[in-house]
């Protein structure tokens, strides 16, 4: 089974500290959490913000793979960006600021592919997912969704500090 990419995540992982855990992870669970809870008071449908998101992730994934692609070819900074210095260590070792930002991007496409995968596999078994696990599953997603916007959000803003900070 090709399990690779695990390596891409324990990487990202690696690669954060409180601060940023907190934002990428804190509040999307706590957005998480606050939807299940709307669901069992407030009767809010879960499954009708899950299937409208679909359209935008997939359109997310790809300006993320273009913004990677983008990235990666552009020949001006890469030897600049690949000799500074990002802080972070992956597997003990001291990692360059282009490591990082591939990291993160490569990260973000592994989730946003992952996804969009589990939506048509869900969709699937719609049928006998009923009750606490359907909106168990549901409030996943959305939490899961709003980790990708967040970390879309600082991936940007990074990668415009690296290209205007070599300017």
């Amino acid at each position: 089974m090709y399990v690779e990419y695990l390596f891409i995540i324990l990487d990202y992982f690696s690669t954060l500290n409180r601060k940023i855990f907190i934002y990428e992870w804190g509040i999307p669970i706590l957005l998480g959490c606050t939807s299940g809870y709307l669901y069992v008071y407030q009767e809010i449908n879960l499954y009708l913000f899950v299937a409208e998101s679909i359209t935008f992730i997939v359109t997310l994934l790809g300006f993320t793979l273009a913004t990677l692609t983008l990235f990666l070819t552009n020949n001006s900074h890469l030897e600049k960006i690949k000799q500074l210095d990002s802080r972070k260590k992956v597997r003990g070792q001291p990692i360059s600021l282009y490591r990082l930002l591939v990291i993160n991007y490569s990260y973000l496409i592994i989730i946003e592919s992952i996804l969009c995968i589990s939506f048509y596999i869900g969709k699937l078994f719609s049928p006998i997912c009923i009750g606490e696990f359907s909106m168990t599953l549901n409030c996943i997603y959305i939490t899961i969704t709003f980790h990708i916007l967040f970390m879309t959000i600082r991936s940007i803003t990074d990668l415009y500090f690296v290209v205007s900070r070599e300017k």
